[in-house]
């Protein structure tokens, strides 16, 4: 509206162009910077995100475990283990696949095929989600396509988490990678 009230009585208003408002004036994104290359767990989920989401009591106090790093099969995996008192209930595994971005949805299926037990997609999460509970453990996963690679990221909690949570939870990871 202050465009335009600046632009009436001139030639470029009157002869129907539009006139952008200054590059000061506009909107900045409030959206993260994802990251390039992914180089830790524990970094990209801090202990204390896992605490915020899953609702932390005063008494709890999480720990973040960055475990060894996975190379196989050309793909990079990173893990960390979230605990206290020697048990780490909690897990997250991002990994990265190289050139197979396009493959963010069969990622998902071929994980929803081979992991044994009832599966149930889950919507709004990277490219393509899925969640289950296997061993007494409920899993999301999640593919994210970054450039040519795709990003597969996984968030194991104990079964009594509810599957809300842990999409809440993968949810901070996406919006980095």
């Amino acid at each position: 509206m202050a465009a335009l009230a600046v632009g009436c009585g001139s030639e470029a208003a009157s002869s129907g162009e539009w006139v952008p408002p200054p590059p000061s004036a506009a909107p900045t994104s409030k959206a993260p910077v994802r990251l390039a290359k992914v180089t830790s767990a524990c970094k990209v989920l801090p202990a204390a995100t896992v605490m915020k989401v899953l609702g932390p009591t005063s008494k709890t106090k999480l720990k973040a475990r960055e475990l060894p790093v996975d190379k196989s099969d050309g793909e990079v995996a990173y893990s960390c283990a979230y605990g206290k008192d020697g048990q780490e209930p909690f897990a997250l595994t991002i990994s990265t696949r190289p050139d197979q971005a396009e493959k963010a949805e069969s990622t998902i299926d071929n994980i929803a095929a081979g992991v044994g037990v009832k599966t149930a997609p889950v919507d709004d999460l990277g490219a393509a989600g899925i969640g289950y509970v296997k061993d007494s453990f409920r899993i999301v996963a999640a593919t994210v396509p970054y450039e040519a690679d795709l990003r597969l990221v996984i968030f194991a909690a104990p079964e009594i988490v509810p599957q809300k949570k842990l999409v809440e939870v993968l949810d901070e990871v996406v919006k980095k990678i």
